[in-house]
């Protein structure tokens, strides 16, 4: 019973096969006959075109002729046949004479304003139908077009039978059956004589069929997985973990790396690796591999060749692979798997399933490369290199409630640069932004590496200091003013002077405040210093008394933030 059963399934391609050429002479037949009818209206087309040009040059003056006489010209006409009907129409749709009918029957014959070639023809100068003819008895294809003569319009109409055209296309229909018939009964014959030898081979690879299918099952889920977790990825960090866990389950047991383009393109750096530590080199230039001069992976040894790349000279001939890592049409780096001897042949399912990982590889990491940098452009201040107010106003959130949770302190000093408006009308603001960004990196340079420098706008600069109460922020501040202070501005050659800064500071919880308040308190004490002579640094704490509520010294503003406007009146 098995086996009569398997046995019937060896017939479905042959029956599928014999429907799909049934359907396919269906359809075939169909074209052929739009073909043939596009080929004819084509033709017929072309002879109307002479029978009009002919007209033309033969200028009869239709009015005054007969309809006998009317048709006495068309049939004299050389285009005119038994098969190829040629009429002539009035602009009111009189059929004013025809080839093909009598006198009589031409009196009879309705108007045919209403056909469609001929309004087509009145309107755009050529017309085209297909339809049953009431006079003939048949169906006919038409084609029309404008005919002017004598200051009047007229239509001329070429028409033939469509049963010349439907036995153009049998003829055609037979000669295909017969073809076609001859294949299937070949077909049929060398299936049946075929399936004891498939059933053998069958049963002989089915085994094996299954493994691999098992195989490649568990390689497609562990490339799914690896394309689902690098695109969950937020960093390169967490991209080695995923890495180094999945991709060697995927290519066994394979030390490998993955080197990635600097932005100047000029060299690559190993950035993420699985394995064993990377035995070659950590950097190294583009020209310096083969696979990247060449634009497609290279084996360090084969049959062929034995040309290791220049930046694995560490391992000498070792049997290297490289394979380029693309994205969006340019080339991000490289996937390097290293296999040791020289003479290790590496099988072409192990290559396939490395191009398969680089092309995982290449499009997560392209895509993490421009997160990352989109990131950094969201939140970095393009000219100095500080983080930007976005940033600050979303880490102070974060910092003040982890400062509350932990029980721990947390300064905010706020920056502005002393008489910056006339500074910037002496030197200019090429002068202006050389300033900024020098007292951008002395902050930097001076402050913990923890701290959190941002440029909140224009001039105005904040430092968060996690873990800084309220003496160590104002010793942090004094030793900033005194070092802005001190700061030689040369741009150019050109002597600057010297340029200082006020600081105002405010300290959760020491100066007794919440986070709403933190900045509006900072920026109270930043008044303050202003209001006092400018180049020096006061917290809130010390001087609380004297110290207006921010509500009451800004009561239109409900941000609290003292403007470049408010401290230059000070």
């Amino acid at each position: 019973m098995g086996t009569a059963s398997s046995r019937k399934w060896h017939y479905l391609p042959t029956t599928m096969l014999l429907i799909s050429m049934i359907s396919g002479l269906y359809i075939y037949q169909v074209t052929l006959d739009k073909w043939v009818t596009n080929n004819m209206k084509d033709n017929l087309t072309d002879l109307l075109s002479d029978i009009a040009y002919e007209i033309h040059e033969d200028n009869p003056n239709f009015p005054s002729l007969t309809s006998e006489g009317i048709t006495e010209y068309i049939n004299h006409l050389p285009q005119a046949t038994d098969e190829k009907r040629i009429s002539i129409i009035a602009e009111d749709g009189t059929v004013l004479g025809d080839s093909s009918i009598s006198h009589r029957e031409l009196s009879t014959l309705e108007n045919h304003a209403n056909r469609a070639e001929i309004n087509l023809a009145f309107t755009q100068g050529s017309g085209f139908d297909i339809r049953y003819s009431s006079t003939l008895g048949i169906d006919m294809l038409y084609v029309a077009t404008l005919l002017p003569l004598h200051n009047s319009t007229y239509v001329v109409r070429l028409s033939m039978p469509m049963t010349l055209l439907k036995s153009m296309s049998s003829d055609l229909m037979t000669i295909l059956f017969t073809l076609m018939s001859s294949s299937v009964l070949i077909m049929i014959v060398s299936t049946v004589i075929s399936i004891r030898r498939i059933d053998e081979r069958i049963k002989a690879e089915k085994n094996l069929q299954e493994e691999r299918i098992q195989q490649r099952t568990f390689e497609i889920e562990l490339l799914h997985r690896l394309a689902n977790m690098l695109a969950a990825c937020n960093s390169f960090s967490e991209a080695q973990k995923v890495i180094a866990d999945i991709v060697p389950r995927i290519l066994g047991d394979i030390n490998g790396c993955v080197s990635l383009m600097r932005n100047s393109r000029n060299q690559l750096t190993i950035k993420l690796d699985w394995g064993q530590q990377w035995p070659a080199a950590m950097s190294y230039s583009p020209q310096e591999c083969w696979a990247l001069r060449r634009g497609k992976y290279h084996l360090s040894n084969d049959t062929h060749h034995s040309l290791p790349c220049s930046h694995n000279s560490d391992v000498g001939d070792d049997q290297i692979l490289c394979i380029p890592l693309t994205a969006h049409g340019n080339t991000i780096g490289i996937l390097h798997l290293y296999f040791g001897d020289k003479h290790y042949i590496v099988s072409q399912e192990t290559r396939q399933l490395a191009f398969t990982v680089a092309e995982h590889l290449g499009l997560a990491l392209a895509n993490l490369s421009l997160q990352e940098k989109l990131r950094t452009q969201a939140l970095i201040d393009p000219l100095t290199g500080l983080f930007n107010r976005r940033h600050f106003e979303t880490t102070i959130e974060e910092q003040l409630m982890l400062a509350k949770r932990d029980e721990m302190p947390l300064s905010l000093l706020m920056l502005d640069l002393d008489h910056f408006k006339r500074f910037n009308d002496n030197f200019g603001h090429d002068a202006g932004d050389y300033v900024l960004k020098e007292i951008s990196r002395l902050l930097i340079d001076t402050v913990d590496t923890a701290d959190i420098v941002c440029r909140l706008g224009g001039e105005e600069l904040a430092v968060l200091t996690p873990h800084l109460n309220a003496e160590h922020a104002l010793s942090l501040a004094k030793r900033l003013c005194h070092s802005v202070e001190k700061l030689h501005l040369n741009l150019n050659g050109i002597s600057l002077g010297t340029l200082t800064v006020s600081i105002g500071i405010a300290t959760f919880p020491d100066s007794n405040v919440n986070k709403e308040d933190m900045v509006k308190y900072a920026d109270v004490a930043l008044y303050k210093a202003k209001d006092q002579g400018r180049n020096r640094a006061i917290h809130y704490l010390y001087d609380q008394a004297s110290f207006p509520h921010p509500l009451e010294l800004h009561p239109s503003k409900s941000s609290g933030n003292t403007s470049d406007t408010d401290i230059a009146n000070a």
